[in-house]
């Protein structure tokens, strides 16, 4: 089964891995193949001084009110033999206990109402592999889904607070010439478990390969509550054998 680095060094120079990189030195929606939205009253996405750069997306303090900030195209599609990997480090905190709705990860057309007002949950259409919380809740659930197949899980790891979360999703084939895909989710280098189920088993989403449509990468946040939530990106990294 074909494999990709993960090291972004060796990513850098593996000529058959296609991948994106942002570190936010700085930002502009629509330069260097990353876009943003922000179309609600108040919302913004902006890099400001700081160590690392860092994105911030702000929602403002009005129920519902959105933003994103993913690859301005749709980049990447799972296929047989042509593994991904999703990477990024965020962190939030919450404006009122469990309010906003947060979503990372790989989805077709990320765009408004990726996650459902009024924490609903992700949307019920397209391509997507993600990590996601909702208003109500204050774990990282994680979602797959192509076409009517979904499979989802809550990981029961705190999503929030003061430090940087890093986020990683890894979708390979489940062997050579495989139709199906499996995707496992990481949170700070540590496999996912279910956290509903005894014992705890690692969580393996297998979701078939026909009918996928090309997806962003991206991260992406709602308010909850008539309160300002504020997702910090540290960075942005996708990847695609060729």
């Amino acid at each position: 089964m074909a494999t990709l680095p993960h090291s972004y060094e060796e990513g850098l120079y593996a000529k058959d891995t296609f991948f994106v990189f942002n570190d936010f030195l700085n930002f502009a929606t629509g330069t260097d193949g990353w876009t943003s939205l922000a179309a609600d009253s108040g919302t913004t996405v902006a890099v400001a001084d700081g160590v690392r750069g860092v994105a911030a997306l702000g929602t403002g303090a009005t129920d519902n009110n959105e933003c994103s900030l993913r690859t301005t195209t749709e980049l990447f599609l799972v296929a047989d033999n042509k593994p991904l990997r999703f990477d990024t480090r965020v962190q939030y905190t919450e404006a009122l206990t469990d309010d906003a709705n947060v979503l990372a990860g790989f989805m077709s057309a990320l765009a408004a109402n990726a996650l459902v007002d009024d924490g609903a949950g992700v949307r019920t259409t397209g391509n997507y592999f993600v990590f996601f919380k909702v208003d109500g809740e204050t774990t990282w659930r994680v979602r797959s889904r192509n076409g009517t197949e979904t499979e989802t899980h809550d990981t029961g790891v705190t999503a929030g607070g003061a430090s940087y979360q890093r986020l990683r999703i890894e979708l390979d084939n489940e062997g050579s010439g495989s139709t199906n895909v499996r995707a496992t989710f990481w949170i700070d280098d540590v496999q996912c478990t279910d956290a509903g189920s005894s014992g705890r088993p690692k969580i393996v989403h297998t979701i078939a390969i026909s009918g996928s449509t090309e997806m962003n990468a991206g991260v992406y946040v709602k308010a909850g509550g008539a309160n300002a939530e504020t997702l910090n990106c540290d960075y942005l990294y996708a990847s695609q054998r060729r």
